[in-house]
């Protein structure tokens, strides 16, 4: 029965009311918080699942006279008098669908921008009050967070003074069970903190996401979409630890965010986490972790590797539904090769795209920012919005021409076929890999040649592969040792600081000659003048005239996180990236654009499971430096005439 709209709470927006009543408390019983350590949010719980509220930073205060209390509460904004009840339980409906955190408990409490119940009509009331909900009337527009001139349900947390209504935000709390995060991250006061409670059962990580229907009136491009960091980028309020406690006890929080980062904040994506990374973003080895717990992989039988070093970053993309994209870095292959062995795409952009500054250094020259996704459509979305002109890296810094960076849709017309690299070395993946070859070719018009890739290089720079790769070397140490190194060990001195293997040998011996690396710096300048001439150059009609693929993985057969497991039979390990075996230097070396995507999944054997499980099969595509945006309209093109598709979170990338 409708109560007379004087006996209804009641709260006026900035003017003084006259009607108390407390907000409803769930399942009728006191509602119970726990405020969260060293701040002032609080904990709660609806229907067994743990929620955090952001109490210290109220997003929006209401006037009013209330009986002091808390709890969940719902306001739905752009409600007028002509809504029906049907149309709000549809929009409601809907945003259960849509959204993880918006739940049936928020609907205990209901603000509404409304006078009174005079002001709805009678079938919204009725309604609300089906759900049980204790109707708040505003008189007037509610907090923005969800827009105002949208109908939709906005799920909040408030408490009341008995003079005020405050009303924060809410975060879902998920379990990090494959423990690829350090700590969650959430916004407040204009900032970011940490959440760092764990799970009470294992101690897994527990990480805040926002509610997606936050940024429903949003329109920047990334608005709303959860991201993953890896633990190499500033972010300010919250400490770096590069994967080492050494590094993290010596020196201090944040205090600036790096502008690659900042540039996602500003194109409206949040920051959910920072993850695990090898031990500053080295190749490093699983079972060469010490400070922390190597990231578990969801593919397979759950101990297959993640490569490195952006492990964390691989290895949650592959894991949950409720991240939306993660932020690696490619020195060597550190996006590349965690893509392709989680089966999610990753890319290592063409160098220079995107300034390195505030994120921990292996090599100014070499050193890139890449972003793992499952949806190769937004995965191109992300990364042209991303990718802006006004980040470009400064050209003294690499020693590689000015970019210039078309969104062309004109495709390369060879494939090039590395057969030093290829075929993969499982029969069942090469044989996915050629369907997709010929599938690609068939779309792009394109013809697929065979090319000693090793002979190719050599031919065109005039130099042994070997002198190559030895300059490689030294331009991913000389920035290493000068800029994360040396202020390592003199702020840890007089005690050398434990490190993880490569690094506790590496810091400890490694010397830099200035004369040697300028020297790599001029041939690598050279030899990639050479190359974007005479090997992937651009014509009239293309960007990059040919594209060349090869496999950074491991051919589908599978490689494990656990040492001992690598030793049975059908197991391998990843090619070194110093060696001539690795198809992954061509864009380290040039700086081109290389981007890993997923094109099926084989079966192997477990001998963890001793049952047949499957891993991903995938391909790395390598365009000429600047061709970043061709080649991501070339995936959206792919994913458009389902050539590649939206892999699984999971034990496998594919339903089939």
């Amino acid at each position: 029965m409708k109560l007379p709209a004087l006996l209804l709470a009641f709260c006026l927006m900035a003017l003084y009311l006259k009607v108390a009543k407390a907000l409803t408390p769930l399942n009728g019983t006191l509602f119970q918080s726990t405020f969260v350590s060293n701040t002032q949010d609080q904990s709660f719980l609806i229907e067994g699942t743990q929620y955090l509220a952001v109490t210290s930073d109220p997003i929006f205060t209401v006037s009013c006279v209330l009986d002091p209390s808390q709890g969940p509460l719902t306001y739905i904004s752009a409600l007028s008098a002509t809504t029906t009840g049907d149309e709000l339980k549809q929009v409601i409906d809907d945003s259960f669908g849509k959204d993880d955190v918006f739940v049936q408990g928020f609907l205990s409490n209901v603000l509404v921008s409304a006078s009174s119940s005079e002001d709805l009509d009678d079938s919204v009331i009725s309604y609300l009050e089906g759900l049980g909900s204790n109707i708040i009337y505003g008189a007037g527009d509610g907090p923005s967070t969800c827009g105002n001139s949208t109908l939709i349900p906005c799920p909040l947390f408030a408490i009341t003074d008995g003079d005020s209504l405050y009303l924060s935000k809410v975060l879902l709390m998920y379990v990090d069970m494959y423990r690829t995060f350090v700590t969650g991250t959430y916004e407040s006061n204009g900032g970011y903190k940490a959440f760092t409670q764990s799970e009470a059962d294992w101690g897994y990580p527990m990480i805040p996401v926002p509610s997606r229907l936050y940024s429903t009136e949003d329109i920047r491009p990334l608005a709303g979409q959860r991201v993953a960091v890896k633990d190499i980028y500033d972010l300010e309020g919250i400490q770096t630890t590069a994967g080492s406690r050494a590094y993290a006890a010596v020196n201090d929080v944040a205090d600036k965010t790096a502008p690659a980062l900042q540039q996602i904040l500003d194109l409206g994506g949040v920051v959910v986490g920072k993850q695990k990374t090898a031990q500053f973003a080295s190749p490093q080895s699983p079972w060469n972790w010490n400070d922390a717990f190597y990231p578990r992989s969801p593919r397979g039988d759950t101990f297959l590797s993640c490569a490195g070093s952006s492990s964390g970053a691989g290895c949650s993309i592959a894991a949950y539904d409720w991240l939306d994209f993660a932020i690696g870095t490619d020195t060597g292959l550190s996006v590349r090769q965690p893509a392709a062995f989680s089966g999610t795409y990753g890319n290592r952009p063409s160098q220079g795209m995107i300034l390195m500054e505030n994120i921990i250094t292996n090599a100014f020259n070499a050193d890139t920012a890449g972003v793992f996704c499952r949806d190769p459509v937004k995965w191109t979305t992300f990364a042209k919005a991303w990718y802006d002109p006004s980040l470009h890296q400064d050209t003294s810094l690499n020693g590689l021409p000015a970019l210039s960076v078309p969104d062309e849709r004109t495709f390369p017309k060879r494939i090039l076929y590395p057969v030093d690299h290829l075929p993969l070395q499982n029969p069942a993946a090469e044989t996915i890999l050629q369907k997709f070859l010929s599938d690609a070719s068939a779309s792009l018009g394109a013809t697929v040649e065979q090319v000693n890739l090793t002979e190719t290089i050599e031919n065109v720079t005039g130099r042994p592969i070997s002198q190559i790769l030895g300059d490689l070397l030294v331009l991913w140490t000389h920035d290493l040792i000068t800029e994360t190194a040396q202020p390592l060990l003199a702020k840890y001195a007089p005690a050398f600081p434990p490190l993880d293997q490569p690094y506790r040998g590496a810091f400890h011996s490694l010397t830099i000659d200035d004369n040697v690396y300028k020297a790599a710096m001029t041939n690598r300048t050279r030899d990639a003048a050479l190359w974007h001439d005479k090997a992937l150059f651009s014509t009239d009609t293309s960007c990059s005239e040919a594209i060349f693929v090869y496999d950074v993985g491991t051919g589908g057969i599978p490689t494990f996180r656990s040492q001992d497991l690598n030793s049975d039979r059908g197991s391998t390990t990843p090619v070194n990236p110093t060696t001539s075996q690795a198809g992954s230097t061509v864009a380290s070396y040039f700086g081109d654009a290389d981007y890993t995507v997923p094109i099926g999944q084989v079966s192997y054997f477990s001998n963890v499971t001793f049952q047949e499980e499957f891993m991903p099969v995938t391909v790395n595509l390598v365009a000429k430096r600047g061709c970043d945006f061709v080649l991501f309209n070339l995936v959206n093109d792919l994913a458009d005439k389902g050539i590649l598709k939206t892999v699984l979170t999971g034990q496998q990338a594919f339903s089939s």
